[in-house]
């Protein structure tokens, strides 16, 4: 593979006009130059499509939106499929890249030259791009080094034993394209669309996990309901249940077991931070009225 590969970065959107244009800042503005940015336009209720189009550049590639909302699925697979680099990035429009990332785990697949997947750890940012969490991602997989090469079995492994996808969501990996499923996306997971997807890609090869904080995965009060937890647990129990059926002699079903207890408790967990950041912005939203209400007074005063 040439150091310098076509790499392209695919940003499906669908009413991303508050997050999009720092999305797309953060892309078009990576140390690595050689890019192509394809953004999937859905059919957005808001001004995304005109806050993309007022981008200038030459890299970026428009997919235009439908004529009515398509599923995530669909929305993520014509994105997928228009990338023409041998490296693909896939970055929802509310996440945000450091500027180095994809000279970084080009950088990395370049020089592990039989992986097939490289993940780093990512921020953890409110809706506002506070800090949440300072590093998150890859757990056991990284050891005591800071970079290392994993194989399938260990990846599906460590993966069941967490009850959760340590490969981190779609902007934490570089994926060489050669590596791509039939079909790109099963329709059958929704929660775990993105660690279905890592494994069929990386079938029995080797992935290379990086300890470095290498974007940020915006997280909202609204996506973490009671209902959306219920429904996010039950899914990934499902997976959870198959993966000794795929990795034979690499998960068992204690392993099965011992996942799906801290899958249960990280969903607790999740579901936690959610309310407290959701408490926090009403916190803000009431001290903001009552320095308005402040104002007001002294004005009339």
């Amino acid at each position: 593979m040439c150091p310098n590969a076509l790499v392209s970065v695919v940003i499906p959107v669908f009413n991303g006009e508050r997050h999009i244009g720092e999305c797309l800042d953060s892309v078009l503005n990576q140390t690595y130059g050689n890019l192509e940015v394809v953004v999937s336009l859905n059919a957005s209720s808001d001004n995304t499509s005109d806050v993309v189009r007022s981008f200038d550049d030459a890299r970026i590639r428009i997919l235009p939106p439908p004529l009515n909302i398509v599923s995530v699925h669909e929305n993520w697979t014509r994105a997928l499929s228009a990338a023409t680099g041998p490296l693909v990035k896939l970055v929802c429009h509310d996440d945000v890249l450091s500027l180095d990332a994809v000279r970084v785990q080009t950088e990395l697949l370049e020089r592990y030259s039989s992986a097939v997947l490289v993940s780093g750890r990512r921020r953890i940012i409110d809706d506002n791009g506070a800090t949440v969490i300072a590093a998150r991602g890859l757990g056991s997989l990284l050891g005591r080094a800071a970079t290392r090469e994993v194989g399938a079995d260990e990846i599906a492994r460590a993966c069941t034993r967490a009850g959760t996808n340590l490969l981190g969501e779609p902007a934490s990996v570089l994926i060489r394209r050669s590596s791509f499923p039939a079909p790109l996306l099963s329709p059958h997971w929704s929660f775990a669309m993105d660690l279905e997807f890592y494994l069929r890609c990386i079938k029995g090869d080797a992935v290379v996990v990086d300890e470095r904080v290498l974007g940020s995965f915006r997280a909202s009060p609204s996506q973490m309901s009671a209902v959306m937890a219920r429904d996010q647990m039950r899914e990934l129990r499902a997976l959870l249940m198959e993966m000794p059926r795929r990795y034979p002699g690499a998960v068992g079903r204690d392993d099965v077991r011992r996942g799906i207890v801290m899958a249960e408790l990280q969903t607790a967990a999740r579901r936690a931070l959610y309310l407290r950041m959701r408490w926090g912005v009403h916190v803000t939203r009431w001290a903001r009225r009552v320095r308005r209400h402040e104002d007001s007074t002294v004005e009339h005063f």
